[in-house]
């Protein structure tokens, strides 16, 4: 096996490993034990603090280190990889917003958190890692740019001289023909 695919078992087993810990540090904040017990919210703690410290920053320092090595042995470029680094991006505010509510946590017990809150802290990272995984496995043309150049003033609100409306045999409704070079 050469380096690139050294590189890319280990980005997919890091990526695979902070994606765990965080719907894991997810399930447990949105699980907090009451206040009152002293001893499981001890233990609660101990566990979020593991999971944070000792898997999750870990591996999302692995993860983003052997992402960009893949970057540059492969030479990926295209719009797919900009999203999913913005999506990457967001991932890491949230396993910031963990270590935040680690935070809290050791200052005290976590304050009772209102009804909506603990399924959009599960949701959240589901949500992200689903997006990371679409984004890779279908490298889909994403248009992040706008165009700059104006259209003239004279056809702004005329169909160009390629497309044309035609009546479907059913005479229903409307498609639309597209002629190409």
């Amino acid at each position: 096996m050469d380096v690139t695919a050294w590189v890319m078992m280990a980005h997919i087993v890091t990526l695979g490993t902070w994606g765990a810990a965080l719907l894991i540090l997810a399930g447990l904040y949105a699980t907090s034990p009451m206040a009152e017990e002293r001893a499981a919210t001890h233990r609660h703690a101990l566990m979020c603090r593991y999971v944070f410290v000792m898997l999750g920053s870990p591996a999302a320092v692995l993860a983003i280190i052997s992402g960009s090595a893949l970057v540059a042995l492969r030479g990926v470029e295209g719009s797919w990889l900009l999203a999913k680094l913005a999506v990457v991006a967001l991932l890491a505010l949230y396993h910031s917003y963990c270590g935040h509510l680690l935070h809290q946590q050791e200052n005290g017990p976590l304050p009772a958190m209102p009804g909506w809150k603990p399924p959009l802290l599960i949701l959240i990272p589901v949500l992200f890692i689903s997006t990371i995984l679409i984004l890779v496995l279908a490298k889909p043309h994403v248009v992040l740019e706008h165009q700059v150049s104006p259209q003239p003033a004279g056809n702004r609100y005329q169909r160009g001289a390629e497309d044309r409306e035609v009546e479907t045999a059913a005479g229903n409704r409307p498609e639309w023909i597209f002629k190409t070079g």
